[in-house]
């Protein structure tokens, strides 16, 4: 599983997204906005996108913390690769 968490620095769902990832032991590259990637470059690859964290898993647009915790909720399979 490929995850990657695009964040906000002093953004608290995007630690929360971090935490849950962490607690679950599943690894993740976290991409800080402004640090990582140029925040232009973010809004040009992903412009529906109005809040952070920015989760995608395997290619896939999951959205953000709340997602992710319903997208394992629905996917507890996932948990045990």
């Amino acid at each position: 599983m490929n995850i990657i968490v695009y964040t906000l620095p002093h953004c608290s769902a995007c630690v929360n997204a971090k935490r849950l990832l962490d607690s679950k032991d599943i690894p993740f590259t976290e991409t800080i906005i402004s640090k990582d990637i140029l925040t232009e470059d973010f809004v040009e690859q992903f412009p529906e996108q109005k809040t952070a964290p920015l989760i995608i898993i395997d290619g896939v647009k999951i959205g953000g913390y709340d997602d992710l915790r319903d997208y394992f909720d629905n996917k507890p399979e996932l948990l045990a690769e």
